[in-house]
């Protein structure tokens, strides 16, 4: 779920200029309180930040995180898993 949520704050930010949390709610089909949970944790792991006004980024972790997981995702294809 957090590789899901964080590609869709990038893709929103890049489509929207910002990541609202209701377009990331849209985009990665969660109920809102699941979400919301999502938020919490991430948040607490240092992968996204949320603004004053509910607006959420990225981290540098976070990004980490995504190519980390891209490159696995990668790796276990080329291995035919």
């Amino acid at each position: 779920m957090y590789y899901d949520i964080l590609c869709a704050i990038e893709e929103d930010t890049f489509r929207n200029g910002d990541a609202r949390p209701t377009r990331i709610q849209h985009y990665s089909r969660l109920s809102y309180d699941k979400m919301v949970n999502h938020f919490e944790e991430m948040e607490g792991k240092g992968m996204i930040q949320r603004t004053q006004d509910g607006l959420l980024t990225i981290t540098e972790k976070g990004r980490k995180f995504v190519q980390q997981y891209d490159e696995l995702i990668t790796l276990i294809e080329s291995v035919g898993l």
